[in-house]
């Protein structure tokens, strides 16, 4: 009895140490922000104060003029808005994940809402950016019985659009987290670290105690 309350209790101030210590692996101190790059920069810029769509040169004429209009004029009204961002995805861009661009995006416009980046016929990433609410997700590409085209990847973000319009938000800390996902994944992989850690301490404990009543059992 005395080894099992032991055992919880070193499992309970694991997991409190492990809380405390995915809460100082993201903070800013510790994971500071990447510099701003080239590429967020110009998004940022050719989103501006009212733009929800932007089409690096590089993606130029991949979508229609009309598909863009379309894409647009959903973003613009949805709620919380979306801000679509269409590029060939650059592991030389100097930055380390989409997550990462997406949130230089937003911190340089300073609009809240759901940002996404389009590979054209390769990948989609999003992440909510300044806001906090229900889950939501645009992510991978299209499946593979699905040839792409313009056509097929519009009305894929348009129907993501539609899904994420009405969605309850706040705006406020955004839900994608550098490391945990948010401060509640922050606070879970903290209590996950911790609780593992206990549980394996808890083991060891149990393990050792036990060998130590055999020993003296049979002295």
């Amino acid at each position: 009895m005395r080894a099992r309350v032991v055992g919880l209790l070193i499992t309970l101030v694991l997991a409190a140490a492990g809380g405390a210590l995915a809460w100082w692996l993201a903070s800013p101190a510790v994971t500071p922000d990447p510099p701003l790059t080239e590429r967020a920069a110009a998004a940022a810029a050719g989103l501006g104060a009212d733009g929800h769509v932007y089409v690096d040169p590089a993606a130029s004429g991949v979508f229609s003029a009309e598909e863009l209009d379309r894409l647009g004029e959903a973003a613009a009204t949805s709620d919380p808005q979306v801000f679509v961002v269409v590029w060939p995805a650059s592991d030389q861009a100097g930055y380390g994940s989409t997550s990462d661009v997406l949130r230089q995006i937003g911190g340089e416009t300073e609009r809240p809402g759901v940002y996404v980046e389009v590979d054209p016929g390769v990948d989609v990433d999003s992440a909510d950016i300044g806001i906090e609410g229900e889950y939501f997700s645009l992510y991978g590409a299209l499946d593979d019985e699905t040839e792409w085209t313009s056509a097929a990847e519009t009305d894929r973000l348009l129907a993501a659009i539609d899904e994420n319009d009405g969605r309850e938000y706040t705006v406020g800390e955004d839900t994608g987290s550098h490391y945990w996902g948010g401060t509640g994944g922050m606070i879970t992989a903290g209590l996950v670290i911790g609780g593992l850690s206990g549980i394996g301490a808890g083991l060891v404990g149990l393990a050792a105690w036990a060998i130590v009543r055999h020993r003296r059992a049979a002295a």
